[in-house]
C-alpha cells in the first residue's frame, strides 16, 4: 500500500529542531521517525507532505519518496511525529486491512488513517489537516497508548523505551567482545560492528538495556557505556561516560552524556555533562559544555512554547539545540533551554536564544543577529573538515530559515551590528 506522512501543527512545538528539517526526520531511536515507519511497514510507495518551504530539500534528501502531488489509489496516512513500534504496529496493520475509510486519533490529533483514493480524489490532500471535516467521511477510533510526539520533552520520555525495544530486535547474535573490554550484564545484549576499536579498560553496561555500537567506531580507555546506547557509525568516544543515548553517525564525544540524543556530525568532544537533551546536526560544544536538567527546588521543569509557559511533568529536562550551533568553552545552559539554529552562544545561557544571534549576555555583550554570509563560510568551514560541503537546497533553506526567523530576533531584542567581545 501507498503511506503518505505527513506533518501537523505541532511542528511548531518542537522549533527550533524543526526549522531545517520536518517533524518526521526527527530522531527517537536508532533511526528516525520516517526510516522507522519505512522499516516497519514496508510501504509499495512512500509520499511525504511537509511546509512547502522545505519541499526542495526534501526531495533531494528522499530521492526514492515523493514531495506531495496528486493521489488516485487507497492510501495509508501516518502522522510524521508517531513512533511506530510494537504495540503500534498491530493496531496499524489492522487500519490497513480495514475495507472503509477508518481514522485514528490521539486526542484530537489524527495519529493514522485509511482513506480511499475516491475520497482524496474529491477532498485532495488537504483534508487530513481539517479534522472536522475529516471526520465528516471516516469511521473515527481512539487510540491512547500511540506514542505520537506533541512537545519536545515527549522524545526525551520515549526514546530509551524505544531505543531498548529496537535494539532488542536488532541485536540477532552476540558479538565478539575485545579483550582487556569488562562486560556487566548479558554479554548477549551486545552488537559491535565491524572495523570498530575498543580500548581495554572501557566498560560496557547491559542491565538496563542493549548496546548496540556501529562501524568503524573507536571507543578510547576509559569510557564507560551503559545501556540502551546507540552508537551510530564512525564515531570516536573520548574517554566518556555515556548512558542511556543516542550517538549518530561520525560525531566526536567526551565527558559525561546521559538521557540524550546527538544528530549525525556533531561534536562534544571535551570534559562537561549533557543530560536530557537533543541537539541537531553540525553543532560543536566546546570544552566545558554543560546544561542543568534538574531545577535546585526538584520542582517540575517548564517550558516555554508558542510564547506559554508550560508545565512538562518533567523533573528532568535538559536543552534542546538546533543545527550548526556552536557553543564556547565553558558554556553553561539553564534547564528547559531553547538554542535556534546556527547561533553562537558563550558564557551562561539562562534564556531561549533566537535563531542566528549571538548570545553573551552574561559577558555584557547585547544579543546581536549573526551575518548570515559569514554562518553559511563557518559552516562550511566544519564541513570540509569531515569531507563535506553545505549543498545549494541545504544553503537555500538556510537562508530561508534566517527569514522565517527574523521575527523571533525581533521578538527578543536581537540587534544588528558588530560583534566586540
Amino acid at each position: 500500500m501507498k503511506i503518505i506522512v505527513f506533518e501537523d501543527d505541532a511542528y511548531e512545538n518542537l522549533l527550533p529542531l524543526t526549522y531545517t528539517r520536518a517533524t518526521f526526520e526527527l530522531r527517537i531511536g536508532s533511526k528516525t521517525i520516517l526510516e522507522n515507519i519505512v522499516e516497519r511497514l514496508r510501504p509499495e510507495k512512500i509520499i511525504i507532505s511537509a511546509r512547502k518551504y522545505l519541499k526542495k530539500a526534501l526531495e533531494e534528501r528522499y530521492s526514492d519518496a515523493r514531495v506531495e502531488g496528486e493521489i488516485l489509489d487507497d492510501v495509508l496516512v501516518v502522522n510524521g511525529l508517531l513512533y511506530i513500534g510494537r504495540k503500534e504496529l498491530k493496531t496499524i496493520k489492522d487500519l490497513i486491512s480495514e475495507e472503509k475509510d477508518k481514522a485514528l486519533f490521539l486526542g484530537k490529533r489524527l495519529a493514522a488513517a485509511k482513506l480511499s483514493g475516491k475520497n482524496l480524489r474529491q477532498k485532495n490532500l488537504e483534508i487530513i489537516h481539517d479534522i472536522e471535516s475529516l471526520k465528516k467521511y471516516v469511521e473515527i477510533k481512539h487510540a491512547e497508548d500511540f506514542r505520537l510526539i506533541s512537545y519536545p520533552w515527549d522524545i526525551i520520555n520515549y526514546f530509551p523505551e524505544i531505543l531498548r525495544e529496537e535494539l532488542i530486535d536488532r541485536i540477532e547474535l552476540p558479538s565478539e567482545i575485545y579483550n582487556g573490554v569488562h562486560i556487566r550484564g548479558d554479554k548477549r545484549l551486545i552488537y559491535i560492528d565491524d572495523k570498530t576499536t575498543i580500548e581495554p579498560g572501557t566498560i560496557i553496561d547491559v542491565r538496563n538495556g542493549p548496546v548496540y555500537i556501529g562501524k568503524n567506531v573507536e571507543i578510547e580507555s576509559p569510557s564507560r557505556i551503559i545501556g540502551p546506547c546507540y552508537i551510530g557509525d564512525n564515531s570516536m568516544i573520548l574517554g566518556a561516560r555515556i548512558e542511556s543515548s543516542i550517538i549518530g553517525e561520525e560525531c566526536r564525544i567526551g565527558g559525561e552524556v546521559v538521557y540524550s540524543i546527538i544528530h549525525k556530525f556533531s561534536n562534544k568532544r571535551h570534559f562537561g555533562f549533557l543530560g536530557h537533551s537533543y541537539v541537531g546536526e553540525w553543532v560543536n560544544l566546546g570544552a566545558g559544555f554543560t546544561n542543568s536538567n534538574l531545577k535546585n527546588t526538584y520542582g517540575e521543569v517548564r517550558m516555554k512554547i508558542r510564547g506559554e509557559n508550560i508545565s512538562t511533568g518533567k523533573i528532568f529536562l535538559g536543552c534542546f539545540i538546533g543545527d550548526h550551533v556552536r557553543a564556547s568553552i565553558g558554556t553553561l545552559v539553564y534547564t528547559a533551554k531553547k538554542i535556534g539554529v546556527a547561533s553562537h552562544i558563550h558564557g551562561i545561557v539562562s534564556e531561549d536564544v533566537p535563531s542566528f544571534t549571538f548570545y553573551a549576555k552574561s559577558l555584557g555583550v547585547e544579543l546581536i543577529e549573526l551575518n548570515i554570509e559569514s554562518i553559511l563560510k563557518s559552516i562550511n568551514r566544519m564541513m570540509s573538515r569531515r569531507g563535506h560541503t553545505l549543498k545549494p537546497t541545504e544553503e537555500e533553506l538556510l537562508r530561508r530559515v534566517y527569514e522565517e526567523t527574523a521575527g523571533e530576533r525581533s521578538s527578543a531584542g536581537v540587534r544588528k551590528g558588530e560583534i566586540s567581545i
